[in-house]
């Protein structure tokens, strides 16, 4: 019985062995209830509690209830384990319902009280239960902590200048054994604190001013006042008018208000909470941002350019993290690199935002080591580049993130931990010493988000402001929240509040003032633990935010505030120790109230906790008092200004009043600066005061004075010790220096005698000096002293004598003055300089001008004018031969004083002009002077050549062979006054003669004035390699009379080029082997000059061999060909090549190709040759053989074809081709001439009975453009029947049935199947039913199967056994090809035996 037949009765038995399973009972009850949690394992801090999920499914086929039960004998009592449902009801069959197990966990558990308890679920009515186990553990509580009871409470009380060390108790009230870390940071916000510390009752603060108003803390709790005056709130001061902001409250005013927790400073919003708000006019000019889509996302940069950034550029790349950014900026020629080092943009901030996950992730991960490692190298590189670093805190996502549903389960615990990853980063970065800010936009998202709750709206939901915030994605920013992130950072860099902002964006007004909002009061009233570029530099700007937590980072300068030991090791849990802190205060610390933010970290559990110490700084009232101007002039008669130097030495800020008094002496104090307000610690003023002298006062009085101040700080007033001091009376110092009334002339030569005049105005006699300033054109000396003693009222009197220098003219001023006790007149006196006039003219050295006749010369000639006076000069010219006339370039000239000009004399001499030598005079004059030159004329034999080529222009191109010379014809030409002998040469300008050589027909010829004659210089080339451009030579005629008469001629020898062109035609260009092709061919000198050019053939004679003399473009004429072919070619396109040369240049040769054609043949035999190895074969009924059939192609040609099997019974038997070549099943084939190819011819028999058949091979091929066929000679084949089986069934027990019987026995068994399937199927029910049909249609696919008979393997066949095959011939088990579905065939490896492989 066949495999199939033996499934469809293996099918039929289940069937009826199925029908009787609901008769027995389960024997495991459990597997009808299925447990599962959505946790295996629960782990709870002490005092905490959690939820386990349980999924019960009923895996049974009726709705059941189930009871849940726990069993938690193996756990300690401090867990309290409870089902919120004890029992789970109507849980219908394949269903699964969920309940809730509350795990509950004690105070004061440990972690050794961890363990496990079991969930029992049974099912009452046939008490089936499950049982799952749950782990459950305790976390480890870390808790560090500090007490300052021990030193007395949080608020201490210090002098400037002093040091005091405290005991402060470090206590673990964790449950393990821990090792703490102490640090200390500054705090610069105390509103916080003072409410605490007064307990919101408002201690002894008061409100004083006028209006209406809560000061917050001073009233106990959080309001808004706004009036006029000086309002107190806890221990905060606020001084303005407008609206002050209390407790956490809103407000908005002009100047300094605090109330409760809040400051404002400026102009603008002043807030409360614990935030500070400060209005400015700063303008921000160059931002650079580094992000990635959540910066790009409606471009981040181009909102807050809208918003009043002048240039804001963004780096961005999507899922970019902040060690990314630190490797593109480390990159040379990066956008990131170049972006931030660009030399001609200095960025004020630049904002950093890191990937959106990261900043939350546990500080063991290595991408947040990453990117803090980043965060702290871009800062690094960011302040090298002169800028400051902000940190862009990003928000959560609106549900959490689903990646990491444990770290980020929603929006507020996913925020919470990216602000304290961001505060972490800020930390590191302010570590390395840079300047680093945060931009709190994720605490803007939170503020908008507790809004909404707060309205009693589930901000998850659309239709909210939060939920707006976002993108589709839910992480993204919408254009409403990139505008509020715009916000923030604006906010963050300006100190100004975005509300009102004249951007435009494109948002409804409504909406874009909530998000202004939003972001003003995150920045300025809900970050006090942040610090911002705008706040004030004196306690918070300067140290920036809080530095690294551990490093001690923050403290105010001059302060030094530090643990003694701050670190305790391995303390166990629920033990304290007692550390010291150092508290040492700058001599310089004003008074006011300082905070320290004492740490206590946990190292096993990465926590930390902190709290507040004050340090009240107490006030010193000191100044320094000093008159520095004693050396003023304090003369009788007249008042003096004066000033008194006063500095704030003390501690304090203190509003001072001044008071001065005169003691004793002529004079008068009255003071004009009367107050100082508001004088700083170290400020230094100065005290104006005028002091008026009695005019009857002398240089021997003086007067006595007292400064007096009284100053007012926090309300109090207090007096300074009186400052004395003396001021000294001057004397009275008054004179006036006068000079002459009239003008003073002076010629050089003849000096002028003058008196110079002083009147004495003051109250002494003076013996005064005169001191005079000469400038170098004049001479002055005194005739009289240079001192001369006046007493008050008079007069006294110089006198002097001036010169002017020779040369020198003009109008020069001479300063005079008279200096006595600090006091100068000056008097300038003008002295004009009359000119004298002068001039000279100067020309060639050797005083000769050289011409000849016929000729022109033109002679420069200097005319200067040296004398003080301008001048106006006439030319003239005397002394010229008959027939030369002259020319003046200036007939007339104006000349200043020392300005020279250049003239030029033109002779031009007629041929009639003897030779000879005749005396110029050559002058310039007016009626004064005349400036005069002497020269002599010489005229000249005139000698001149001329050379004139006869076809050539000037550097034409002359091609120069080898093989003949190449002449250059030209004129030579006497034309000179006289005979003279000319003399022709070859100049080389660059080289020509190392390739080229020449020959001068007439070197020297004697030639008449007047006279010419033609000549000729030949050139050849010697050696080959001239550059192509060509190398340069002059062709020169020179006078053996005066060698510097010469003409020339200048040409360009370039070297041969040969070229050549060949034009093939052909008469026939086809032919048999053994035939004719012929034709002729033309050749063309395609070079530079004459060439004697060589035609050849290349592989073949075709009697075409010869020489031909051509010029430059010339062409032969036509030239027979006649080439014989080789008996053996083959057929198809052949090429003929042709091949010229140079024998100028051997190196060169061109080609050019004939394609003709070999015509195929072959013999009478046909073309292709078929040859089987047998005759006749024979093959049984149930299997196959094979043949080898021959192909040769008798051709000359490459044919290409397929072989097919055709015949008298050629339907009985099935054939398959495989090349013998390469084993592929094919009948196609490709024969070049003369080759051969086998092939394996295999048979099968198509039939089971004995057959005869008469096949013959016909190959169908193309030669040439025809389609052609060639038959073998026929195969004989003989098919062997089997012997036929007997009909019926043989069965055991020598039980035989007919074939009727047995198929009425079949179709017994078949309706009995059915009627089966028939009760089954209207027992069940749905689901039951649905199942069974599914069965029913595999029964009958196997009920078809068994139909399926499967057919005896034939020769060399065999069938699958999985993806392997057992070869028939060799037994080996072998793998098929991949992919190959039966019926294939192939060959196996082991025998080569062809396989066929069938179902």
């Amino acid at each position: 019985m066949s495999s199939r037949s033996i499934r469809a009765v293996a099918f039929v038995l289940i069937l009826l062995f199925a029908s009787l399973s609901p008769l027995a009972m389960n024997a495991q009850a459990h597997q009808s209830i299925l447990l599962s949690t959505d946790t295996s394992h629960v782990v709870l801090l002490p005092g905490s509690s959690g939820n386990v999920t349980l999924n019960i499914e009923n895996n049974a086929t009726a709705i059941e209830s189930f009871n849940v039960t726990v069993d938690t004998s193996g756990l300690s009592n401090l867990w309290n384990i409870t089902p919120s449902e004890e029992v789970v009801e109507n849980v219908f069959p394949t269903w699964s319902k969920n309940t809730t197990i509350v795990v509950r966990l004690a105070e004061g558990a440990v972690p050794s009280d961890s363990g496990s308890f079991d969930i029992h679920v049974t099912e009452p009515d046939q008490n089936f239960t499950s049982v799952i186990t749950v782990y459950v553990s305790v976390a480890p509580s870390y808790m560090p902590a500090l007490n300052l009871a021990t030193m007395g409470g949080p608020l201490v009380s210090m002098n400037s200048g002093s040091n005091t060390s405290y005991s402060i108790e470090v206590q673990n009230l964790g449950s393990v054994e821990d090792t703490l870390l102490l640090d200390v940071e500054f705090e610069p916000d105390l509103a916080a604190w003072w409410a605490n510390y007064t307990n919101g009752t408002g201690g002894n603060n008061s409100n004083n001013g006028t209006g209406n108003g809560t000061g917050g803390n001073g009233s106990g709790g959080n309001g808004t006042g706004n009036g006029t005056g000086n309002g107190t709130g806890g221990n905060g001061t606020g001084n303005g008018t407008g609206n002050g902001t209390g407790g956490n409250g809103n407000g908005n005013g002009t100047g300094n208000g605090t109330g409760g927790n809040g400051t404002g400073n400026g102009t603008g919003n002043g807030t409360g909470g614990n935030g500070t708000g400060n209005s400015s006019n700063i303008t921000i000019d160059n931002v650079l941002m580094f992000g990635n889509s959540y910066t790009n996302y409606n471009n981040l940069n181009s909102l807050l350019e809208s918003m009043g950034v002048v240039n804001a550029d963004a780096v961005t790349s999507g899922g970019q993290t902040l060690s990314g950014h630190w490797s593109n900026v480390n990159t040379t020629a990066n956008i990131a690199n170049t972006t931030l080092r660009n030399p001609s943009i200095d960025w004020d901030y630049v904002v950093l935002q890191d990937q959106s996950q990261i900043p939350g992730f546990y500080r063991s991960s290595t991408d947040w080591t990453n990117s803090k490692n980043g965060a702290v190298n871009l800062a690094n590189e960011i302040t090298t580049e002169g800028g400051e670093s902000i940190l862009l805190m990003t928000w959560g996502r609106r549900n959490g993130d689903i990646n990491n549903p444990t770290l980020y389960p929603n929006f507020t615990i996913m925020q919470d931990r990216l602000e304290s990853g961001y505060i972490d980063y800020h930390d590191n970065m302010t570590a390395a010493g840079n300047t680093v800010w945060i931009a709190p936009v994720g605490l803007a998202f939170e503020h908008i988000y507790n809004n909404v709750v707060a309205g009693g709206v589930n901000a998850s939901l659309s239709g909210n402001l939060f939920f707006d915030l976002y993108d589709a994605d839910g992480s993204h920013p919408s254009l409403s929240g990139s505008y509020l992130a715009a916000c923030v950072l604006y906010s963050t860099m300006t100190g100004n509040s975005p509300v009102g902002s004249n951007d435009t964006v494109s948002l409804s007004p409504s909406v874009k003032l909530q998000l202004q909002q939003a972001a003003a009061a995150t920045v300025f009233n809900e970050t006090s633990h942040f610090t911002y570029p705008w706040q004030s530099t004196t306690t918070t700007a300067s140290m920036s935010m809080m530095s690294s937590r551990g490093l001690g980072g923050g403290i105010p300068s001059g302060w030094s505030v530090q643990w003694v030991d701050d670190q305790f090791t391995n303390m166990p849990a629920g033990s304290s120790s007692t550390a010291n802190l150092q508290v040492s205060v700058p001599s310089n610390a004003a008074p006011d109230y300082y905070g320290f933010r004492l740490y206590s970290a946990s190292t096993g559990g990465n926590v930390s906790t902190s709290t507040l110490m004050v340090v009240h700084v107490n006030a010193e009232h000191n100044l320094s008092i000093v008159f520095l101007e004693q050396n003023s002039a304090f003369i009788p008669g007249f008042s003096t200004n004066s000033k008194i130097q006063v500095t704030n030495t003390g501690n304090a800020r203190v509003d001072y009043n001044w008071d001065l008094a005169m003691i004793e002496g002529p004079c008068v104090a009255s003071l004009v600066t009367a107050s100082t307000p508001g004088m700083s610690p170290d400020d230094v003023v100065d005290i104006q005061f005028q002091i008026s002298v009695h005019e009857e006062a002398t240089k021997t009085d003086d007067c006595d004075l007292r400064f007096e101040a009284t100053g007012t700080s926090s309300s109090q007033q207090h007096s300074i010790a009186p400052f004395f001091f003396t001021i000294d009376i001057d004397e009275s110092v008054a004179f006036e220096l006068v000079m002459p009334m009239t003008a003073l002339e002076v010629t050089p030569g003849s000096p002028i005698t003058y008196e110079m005049r002083i009147i004495n105005n003051g109250s002494e006699t003076v013996n005064f000096y005169l001191d005079v300033t000469t400038p170098s054109e004049l001479d002055t000396s005194f005739v009289s002293s240079s001192s001369v003693e006046v007493s008050p009222g008079n007069v006294g009197v110089w006198t002097l004598s001036t010169d002017g220098v020779s040369g020198e003219y003009g109008i020069y001023s001479q300063l005079f003055s008279v200096s006595y006790l600090g006091q100068t007149s000056f008097a300038s006196l003008e002295i004009d300089v009359l000119g004298v006039e002068q001039a000279t003219l100067n020309g060639p050295l050797d005083g000769r001008i050289q011409t000849r006749p016929s000729e022109s010369v033109t002679t420069s000639f200097t005319l200067s004018n040296t004398g003080t006076s301008a001048l106006q000069l006439y030319g003239s010219l005397l002394g010229l031969p008959a027939g030369a006339d002259a020319t003046l370039s200036h007939d007339e000239v104006m000349l200043a004083v020392g300005q020279s000009i250049e003239v030029n004399l033109t002779i031009d001499t007629q041929s009639s002009v003897p030779a000879g030598s005749y005396q110029l005079s050559f002058a310039f004059f007016n009626s004064n002077i005349t400036a005069e030159s002497a020269v002599m004329l010489q005229v000249q034999e005139r000698v001149s050549v001329k050379i004139n080529s006869m076809s050539l222009s000037q550097n034409e191109q002359i091609p120069v062979g080898p093989n003949s010379s190449t002449a250059v014809m030209f004129d030579m030409l006497n034309t000179g006054s006289a005979q003279d002998t000319l003399l022709v040469s070859v100049v080389d300008y660059g080289g020509a003669f190392d390739w080229f050589e020449f020959e001068i027909s007439t070197p020297t010829l004697s030639l008449a004035s007047g006279q010419s004659s033609s000549n000729s210089v030949s050139f050849r080339e010697h050696t080959a390699g001239a550059p192509t451009s060509g190398v340069s030579v002059g062709i020169v005629l020179q006078s053996s009379t005066d060698g510097e008469a010469m003409d020339h001629i200048n040409i360009t020898l370039i070297p041969f080029t040969p070229g050549a062109e060949l034009i093939v035609l052909s008469d026939d260009d086809s032919a048999e082997p053994g035939g004719t092709i012929h034709g002729t061919i033309v050749v063309t000198n395609n070079g530079n000059a004459m060439d004697v050019l060589q035609i050849t053939t290349v592989g073949m004679d075709c009697g075409v061999a010869s020489s031909h003399e051509l010029l430059p473009g010339q062409s032969s004429s036509s030239i027979p060909w006649s080439c014989v072919l080789s008996d053996d070619a083959d057929a198809g396109l052949k090429e003929l090549k042709f091949r010229v040369t140079s024998s100028s240049r051997p190196s060169f040769s061109a080609t050019s190709s004939e394609i003709y054609t070999i015509e195929p043949i072959w013999g009478m035999s046909g073309v292709i040759e078929i040859v089987f190895s047998e005759s006749e074969l024979s093959i049984p009924s149930s299997g196959g053989s094979s043949v080898m059939v021959t192909i040769t192609n008798l051709a000359n040609a490459q044919v290409i074809g397929l072989l097919s099997l055709e015949g008298v019974g050629d339907g009985l038997i099935a054939h398959e081709w495989v090349r013998l070549l390469d084993n592929v099943s094919t009948n196609e084939f490709t024969l070049t001439a003369g080759s051969s190819m086998q092939y394996n011819l295999g048979f099968n028999s198509l039939v089971s009975t004995s057959e005869q058949a008469s096949l013959s091979v016909r190959a169908t091929y193309v030669i040439g453009e025809a389609t052609q066929s060639d038959v073998s000679s026929p195969l004989d084949v003989d098919v062997v029947g089997p012997e036929m089986p007997p009909n019926g069934v043989a069965l055991p027990f020598d039980v035989q049935l007919s074939q009727s019987d047995t198929l009425n026995a079949m179709f017994g068994g078949w309706i009995f199947s059915f009627l089966i399937l028939a009760v089954l199927y209207l027992r069940r029910d749905k689901k039951d039913i649905l199942h069974a049909e599914d069965e029913a249609d595999t029964e009958t696919e196997s009920d078809e199967a068994v139909e399926e008979q499967e057919s005896a393997l034939g020769y060399n066949e065999c069938r699958m056994d999985g993806d392997k095959v057992m070869c028939p011939s060799c037994d080996a088990r072998l793998g098929v090809p991949r992919g190959s579905e039966p019926p294939f065939r192939f060959s196996c490896p082991q025998c080569s035996t062809l396989i066929r492989v069938v179902e």
